[in-house]
């Protein structure tokens, strides 16, 4: 029974976030702008403002049915599966939590770098205040300052990282990549130091494998512009998945 309602509470929380996560890459999939209209029958889909926006699952406009976003439950299966495998791996309800915000948020994040090459400034700032929040929810109720002090570091440490980097080659990281960090790295740095390398290296021998595949292929070259956010996410959910 008890393996049951975890895995309706997973599938509903995967629903619900749905369709925010199809309105927020909806959104940002359009470049340096927000998109807003739909590009089919230019219905009104978002607002300008603030305001979430949900799509739905069906992955098409509801007035003219054209395809808007990935296809149909595509969004929701990825992370329904990414949160039942957290469930199994965390060790907390307040790792739960804070590690499920991040790989919510990691969904439309790499969407988007995919689609455009860039990390919204609204989604990663997201990503590193909740998970932030939530950490020190943990950290006071389970009695883990230390883990929530390393957690701090461990985001400014990534971020700082991966800034030297996008001083020495802008060309190479981005801005985002360096923000999307800050958020990744909390929640490595909350499992411990350890982690926080391990991430780092793996998104990198990842990203590294994906351009051989692209040369070997004869689909890119080395000079090839690649989104590296998406890189950064699985090398962090990769260890989170693991229980660090």
């Amino acid at each position: 029974m008890a393996v049951v309602l975890v895995v309706a509470a997973v599938v509903a929380v995967s629903l619900v976030a749905g369709g925010w996560q199809r309105g927020a890459a909806f959104r940002h999939e359009a470049g340096e702008g927000q998109r807003t209209h739909c590009p089919g029958c230019a219905v009104r889909l978002a607002g300008d403002g603030p305001r979430p926006v949900l799509l739905p699952l069906t992955g098409r406009c509801p007035a003219c049915a054209v395809r808007i976003g990935p296809p149909a439950l595509t969004v929701e299966v990825v992370t329904a599966a990414i949160l039942g495998f957290l469930v199994m791996s965390t060790s907390s309800a307040g790792e739960l939590a804070a590690f499920g915000w991040v790989a919510v948020l990691a969904v439309p994040l790499a969407l988007v770098d995919v689609a455009v090459l860039r990390l919204p400034d609204r989604l990663t700032l997201l990503a590193y205040l909740g998970t932030l929040a939530l950490l020190a929810v943990a950290a006071v109720v389970e009695r883990r300052h230390d883990d929530l002090i390393r957690a701090l570091l461990g985001g400014l440490a990534l971020a700082a990282f991966y800034l030297v980097l996008f001083s020495v080659n802008p060309a190479g990281v981005g801005l985002g990549d360096v923000k999307l960090a800050a958020a990744l790295g909390t929640a490595l740095g909350w499992l411990g130091w350890t982690s926080v390398l391990t991430g780092t290296f793996v998104a990198y021998l990842a990203a590294a494998l994906y351009g051989v595949a692209l040369i070997a292929t004869r689909r890119g070259g080395r000079k090839s512009e690649i989104p590296f956010g998406p890189f950064m996410i699985m090398g962090t959910l990769g260890v989170l998945l693991a229980g660090g």
